[in-house]
């Protein structure tokens, strides 16, 4: 046996090398001390090699739960259940509760003694330094040189900085800003004129549901008018300036970002745990836009909030929930696989935060380089090494509460705690009293699983099932008082990301698989984006040197990307029409010379969204008609030249508010929290079976056949879920039927409570996959996708809506009894209505219509009026500006 040791330690020395992290690669073994390195070869590597690579090594052939320890990147990677080793955490290095029998029992016959034990926190606790080094896998061959690199970069129009150019003189007489002129020549190069202008009516029902998202009243209508006549500048300055400034213009604004950031609260995939405190991102994004917070600073703020200085507790709150864009995309909490579920999440955010802010897609090159833009995949390793180098906190409050017997009841918080007092609105204080109560059955519980230990109950089986519920009651009133102060009221909690403790470049990962690290990395931006380095000191991610890159003034795409998506939402299309995609597959720019005038703009403004706006519906391209003319349209068939207006649709949000408006019922003070944070922390199945109950009871019934089988493999569930990726635990039926009940609230109100509220709908709850019916039935925004421009569809379900859906029938109920409240002759019934509805009064046939078909009905005059009201919601020119 020891000659098997002593060849086992030798032949380690001889080929054992550090494969790279797959979180984050260790610092290189050029960097260790000459008493680290003595430390590891005479207290470390020495245990590894005797009491651990006959079950988890390469040379024994063997690697149990899949965990090979014999080098230091298979010890980052770990096995099934995570990483073995996290440097500078005890709490995350499984290995570390396995050499004292506290999670896992290694090694299986004996415990090591206390010396041993006490050297392996001291080695984790100073970063494990390692010097075992690999030979790497080779790295595959890069299909992008650099030539073509270096082309693009000086070629192709969106990695140049903007230019400013001078616009002809041509369209003086028609335009009202710059832009106008830019606009002006293009359609004279072209042959075209635009058409003329719209009627007063159009423009402030424009401007109102542009900046607003609701109709204008017909007092504003009257005023506008006469305004108009008398000076359209004046008038459109003065509307737009007050609308602006509104708080709904932060609502309806905010809600175009949330499409864009993916915003949901919950994970959607496999098994969709709500987020509880997503709402509060929500919150920020609304408050910055009425702020009219500088972009460049949001941006910054969105990608290392936690790491920006703030001048008080305050703004460093806002910092934190900021960081929330990086945290709630979807997750697959079912991943069994550490490793793999972070790989995942980092894949998301790069995502995210490249065709967020940059309109470039580098999460294609993960698995080889890119097929169409000039990204290699060392350049998407090159930003994974900041995301894994940080933290995501998405899940759960901490529990505090266990015993070195029971650390499966100690959850380490995967929330960020707040500075400032602010809880959630539905989290629940205890009294003194209580919470002694609850530390009492604690403890009771405690000594009832102490005796099970002992021997209390001879049947295995009972045994078990016992102690699951013991447990699991444990666990349950562990969270309760993990979530309070010692006084027993709630803490606050946000979403976001914060450093990690070990930060590190990370390997590039041979067609994207985790288990086949190849060359390390160095952190940095794509290279024909900008500088690859970014001069990252040691210890730091990188994500707040990207951040200020992203955002900063010498970034050719950041400035530009914001200017096209405000573009798009104000005209209906932008002149990038694909407002994620500024790469080599995206469309060409319809006007180059305007988009860098306005960009160059954007920036001296101090990156002024509200300037921007401003600006843009004061244009004369604004106020142009939508007529259709057929000689323009054969030579501009997608109006891209913008000769006439576009026809826009209504967002589904603007359709519900204009009903609540017009129905006078529309709640116009923000709502704190969320429906999702009332129903607490539970999950939401991923499939919709019609009847909720009935997916309740299905649920239930699945949870007595599972039963057996997640009893005896608990113990291997509690692991996977506390240190690997997946958040699931092995789940009582007591807890299951917990879980159903509230899940069925979550479900319920998600689905009915775009019907029984009144408050806007960009408060209302978006779980993934139960996005409520008001608004997934007009194209609302995919809440697991980058989303820019939503789809505009016209289907069969849309006109059932409008005839049949609770909402609908409610709100036209209301709308005519406002009418009938307010007016008592019938023709100025029928005014009030279509000025409510349209914005204009009605025409002489559209009158003589009205009052043949109110006087004829044969039903009573309220249920007359209010199927009335119904059919000018349900008309198309309710959901189109035009």
């Amino acid at each position: 046996m020891i000659v098997m040791r002593m060849f086992r330690f030798f032949s380690v020395l001889v080929v054992s090398v550090a494969l790279v992290s797959p979180g984050v690669a260790a610092e290189s073994d050029e960097n260790l001390t000459p008493e680290q390195l003595k430390f590891f070869e005479s207290k470390i590597r020495p245990v590894l090699v005797s009491e651990c690579y006959g079950c988890h090594s390469k040379q024994s052939g063997q690697a149990r739960g899949g965990l090979k320890l014999d080098t230091r990147g298979a010890m980052a990677l770990g096995g099934d259940s995570g990483p073995a080793i996290v440097p500078g955490s005890l709490e995350d290095s499984l290995l570390f509760g396995a050499l004292k029998h506290e999670d896992f029992i290694m090694p299986p016959k004996r415990k090591l003694s206390a010396a041993v034990i006490a050297d392996f926190r001291k080695w984790i606790l100073d970063g494990a330094p390692d010097p075992r080094v690999e030979k790497a896998i080779a790295s595959p061959t890069q299909t992008i040189d650099d030539e073509t690199i270096q082309n693009a970069k000086e070629t192709f129009w969106a990695y140049q900085p903007p230019q400013q150019t001078s616009p002809s003189d041509a369209g003086q007489a028609w335009a009202k800003t710059s832009a106008d002129l830019y606009l002006f020549d293009g359609l004279q190069d072209a042959g075209l004129m635009p058409t003329k202008d719209a009627d007063a009516g159009r423009i402030l029902r424009r401007l109102c549901f542009d900046l607003v998202g609701l109709p204008p009243t017909p007092e504003q209508v009257d005023w506008f008018r006469n305004a108009y006549a008398t000076d359209p500048d004046s008038a459109i300055r003065h509307v737009a300036d007050q609308l602006i400034e509104k708080p709904q213009f932060g609502e309806h604004w905010g809600r175009h970002w949330l499409d864009t950031v993916r915003y949901a609260e919950s994970t959607g995939r496999e098994v969709n745990m709500t987020y509880p405190n997503a709402w509060r991102y929500r919150d920020y994004v609304i408050d910055a836009i009425n702020d009219d917070k500088p972009y460049d600073e949001f941006v910054k703020e969105q990608l290392a909030g936690d790491l920006l200085p703030a001048k008080d507790d305050d703004e460093w709150t806002e910092h934190l929930i900021a960081t929330g864009f990086l945290a709630i995309g979807t997750k697959n909490v079912n991943e069994q696989s550490g490793a793999q579920f972070a790989a995942d999440v980092v894949d998301e955010q790069i995502d995210a935060t490249t065709r967020v802010f940059l309109g470039t897609s580098v999460a294609c090159a993960r698995c080889h380089d890119h097929k169409f833009d000039p990204i290699r995949q060392s350049d998407y390793y090159a930003m994974a090494g900041i995301f894994r180098s940080t933290k995501t906190f998405f899940g759960s409050p901490p529990s505090d509460f266990g015993s070195p017997s029971m650390p499966q009841l100690r959850r380490p918080s995967s929330l960020i705690l707040l500075p400032v007092p602010d809880p959630n609105p539905f989290d629940k204080s205890y009294t003194k009293a209580e919470m002694d109560e609850m530390r009492e059955q604690i403890e009771a519980l405690r000594s009832q699983l102490a005796g099970l230990r002992r021997g209390g109950n001879t049947n295995a089986a009972n045994a078990q099932r016992t102690r699951i519920r013991l447990t699991n009651q444990m666990s349950e009133i562990s969270n309760k008082l993990g979530v309070v102060d010692d006084d027993g009221r709630p803490r606050s909690y946000c979403m976001g990301v914060q450093d990690q403790k070990a930060v590190g470049d990370a390997p590039l990962f041979v067609r994207g698989e985790i288990d086949q690290p190849s060359k390390t990395v160095p952190r940095g931006v794509p290279t024909v984006l900008g500088d690859h380095s970014l001069s990252i000191k040691r210890g730091q991610s990188g994500r707040l040197q990207l951040a200020r890159w992203i955002g900063s003034d010498q970034n050719s795409l950041a400035a530009r990307v914001m200017v096209n998506r405000v573009w798009s939402h104000i005209f209906g299309q932008g002149i990038v029409p694909t407002t994620e995609d500024f790469g080599m597959t995206g469309t060409y720019p319809s006007h180059p010379e305007l988009l860098d005038h306005l960009t160059l703009e954007f920036i001296e403004s101090g990156w002024s969204v509200k300037t921007l706006v401003r600006q843009l519906v004061q244009s004369r391209a604004y106020r142009m008609d939508s007529t259709f003319d057929v000689a323009s349209h054969e030579q501009d068939p997608d109006n891209r030249l913008l000769w006439r207006s576009n026809v826009k649709r209504l967002p589904a949000e603007s359709i519900r508010d204009a009903m609540l408006s017009i129905a006078d019922t529309l709640e116009t003070d923000r709502p704190r929290g969320s429906m999702v944070a009332e129903a607490g922390y539970t999950r939401v199945r991923g499939q919709q079976l019609g009847d909720p109950r009935e997916q309740i009871r299905r649920t239930i019934e699945q949870a007595f056949v599972n039963r057996r089988d997640q009893a005896r493999d608990r113990f291997r569930q509690q692991q996977q879920s506390r240190r690997g990726g997946g958040f699931l635990r092995g789940r009582s039926q007591s807890d299951r039927q917990e879980m159903a009940q509230l899940t069925e609230r979550v479900v319920q109100d998600a689905s009915l409570d775009s019907v029984n509220s009144n408050k806007r709908s960009v408060y209302l709850p978006i779980v993934r996959d139960f996005v409520p019916r008001s608004l997934e039935v007009f194209d609302f925004a995919d809440p697991s996708m980058v989303i820019g421009v939503r789809e505009a569809s016209n289907t069969p379900n849309q006109a059932l809506f409008m005839m049949n859906n609770p909402l609908t029938l409610r709100l036209s109920d209301s709308f005519a009894e406002r009418i009938v409240d307010a007016e008592s002759r019938l023709n100025d019934r029928i005014e009030q209505a279509f000025l409510l509805a349209y914005g204009r009064e009605p025409s002489v046939e559209e009158r003589k219509a009205s009052i043949r078909y109110l006087s004829e009905s044969g039903m009573s005059s309220k249920q007359a009026f209010s199927a009335f009201c119904q059919s000018l919601f349900a008309a198309a020119e309710f959901r189109y500006l035009n």
